[in-house]
Parts: C-alpha cells; sequence; structure tokens
C-alpha cells in the first residue's frame, strides 16, 4: 500500500513537471515587441492594447512570427518607458529603433534586421513658407527659433547644428508637442522625421493644411531597426527571427506590403 501510495504521488509529481514544462514552452513561443504609443504612419501604429495595430513594420512582425509560430503581443507605451523596458529585458524587442552607442549597451542591433531608412526633415507654416531658404546647410537656419523631440535620434548632421549653431528647444517629448508650439508660433521651425506629417494625419489633421516641410533639407539620420533585448532575448531566438525574417522578404507577400505602403525608397 505504501508502495503505491508512492508510486501515485511520483507519478503525479511526473505529470505536474510535465505540465510546468509545457507551461514553459508555450511561453517561450510568445514574442512581446515595445512600440511607441504614438501614431507612426506608414510604419506602424497601434490602438489601444495593441490588438488593434498595423503600418508596415508591424505587418512585417506579424508576419514572421506566424511562420515561426510564435504568439505576438504588442506593447504600446511612451517612446522613454520603451527604451528602459528594452533595456530591462521586460519586452523582447522595441520597433522602429535607431542605434546609438547607448543602446548598444542593451539591445542587439543586427542589419538583417534593419525596418527602413529614415530621414530628419524642417517644417515651418504654410503662410510663412516665403520667409525660409531651402538649404543643406544646417546653419542656415541659426538664426530661427527651433523644436525638436528628445529621446529621438535625427542623425550626425543635426545633432552636430544643434551643438554648433541652432537655437533649438527641446522640451517635448512627442512630435506631436513639436508641433502643436509651431502651430501656435513659439517656434519657427520644427525639426522631425521626413514623414512626419502623414504619421500625424489621423491625431492632427490640422497639419496637413498648415504646416509645410522645406523643399531642401533631407538630412540622412540612418538605419531603423527591430532591437532586440540582450536581457530577454537569447541568441538563438534572434537568429530564428532574423531567418524567418529573410526567407519572408523573398517572397511575393512581402512585395504587396513594400507596394501597400509604398516603402521602395525607405529600404536600404
Amino acid at each position: 500500500m505504501k508502495q503505491a501510495k508512492a508510486g501515485l504521488a511520483h507519478g503525479q509529481w511526473l505529470l505536474l513537471l510535465a505540465g510546468l514544462c509545457l507551461q514553459h514552452r508555450v511561453a517561450a513561443q510568445d514574442f512581446t515587441v515595445a512600440v511607441e504609443e504614438s501614431d507612426n504612419h506608414p510604419f506602424e501604429y497601434v490602438q489601444g492594447d495593441g490588438k488593434t495595430h498595423g503600418g508596415f513594420h508591424l505587418e512585417v512582425i506579424d508576419e514572421v512570427t506566424a511562420r515561426l509560430g510564435w504568439h505576438v503581443v504588442y506593447k504600446p507605451m511612451p517612446w522613454q518607458r520603451a527604451l528602459r523596458s528594452l533595456q530591462l529585458g521586460r519586452v523582447d524587442a522595441l520597433s522602429y529603433l535607431a542605434r546609438t552607442p547607448e543602446r548598444d549597451a542593451y539591445a542587439v542591433f543586427l542589419p538583417a534586421a534593419i525596418q527602413h531608412r529614415q530621414y530628419a526633415g524642417l517644417f515651418v507654416l504654410r503662410a510663412q513658407r516665403q520667409h525660409f531658404p531651402d538649404s543643406a546647410r544646417p546653419c542656415s537656419y541659426a538664426a530661427y527659433r527651433m523644436a525638436a523631440a528628445s529621446n529621438y535620434f535625427y542623425g550626425a548632421i543635426v545633432q552636430q547644428a544643434m551643438h554648433e549653431c541652432w537655437q533649438i528647444d527641446m522640451t517635448a517629448s512627442s512630435k506631436e508637442e513639436v508641433f502643436a508650439k509651431l502651430l501656435a508660433g513659439r517656434i519657427d521651425i520644427a525639426v522631425a522625421y521626413g514623414t512626419s506629417l502623414q504619421s500625424l494625419d489621423m491625431r492632427m489633421p490640422e497639419l496637413q493644411s498648415q504646416v509645410v516641410a522645406l523643399r531642401e533639407p533631407r538630412w540622412l539620420i540612418g538605419d531603423f531597426y527591430l532591437g532586440f533585448s540582450r536581457k530577454a532575448m537569447s541568441a538563438q531566438r534572434i537568429d530564428a527571427y532574423v531567418a524567418a525574417l529573410g526567407r519572408f522578404r523573398k517572397t511575393p507577400a512581402y512585395q504587396q506590403l513594400v507596394s501597400k505602403y509604398n516603402m521602395k525608397s525607405f529600404l536600404p
């Protein structure tokens, strides 16, 4: 009798252990991606808890994870919190991430995981457009009041101009705040990504009629990545994702997404 009880207990233990292992395998299939809590058309956007989402970046992630059998979970959050979450390993990856030496310490950047190439532009009120030059020389704009969002990376040319000759306000935490200052007349020029008017079309529809980008300044920022957390992602999982991404990019479905979002000029 004692042996039967011991055997039963041992069997129950094995079942429990098997259940825990199965639960671990299922959890390991999850792929948690932080996304900025903002509308970044045509690259990405999320609504609510992230289940409603779209844009080139996220639809590519959807396709790749589906092929891997992973369950992707999008976590929309303010940009600074997204960076911190990636650093602490609270998420597996962060979308739309520029590479910097500081971020190299906690994120893995791979050429195969580049999402698109971005440019910086200068935006002014349409009614005042004639007062501004079209120049590729950053210091041509030294006399103007300018603003840009903090915690965004604008590329080496812009970063140098910020230190050398621009009068620039960096107190805004988002591109929405920067353009609100432009509309209110508190600044002369908004510094932002070249696709900002498109990405803010839903949230700030008044921009399209009141704001215009200067033609000449189109300064290369660099490549933007799906950055993987060094703490949360193993090398094996990263390799698996990148390999699946490479295979997907060779399919007609990928080319359809490129055409859908007019991405050809943004791809490296």
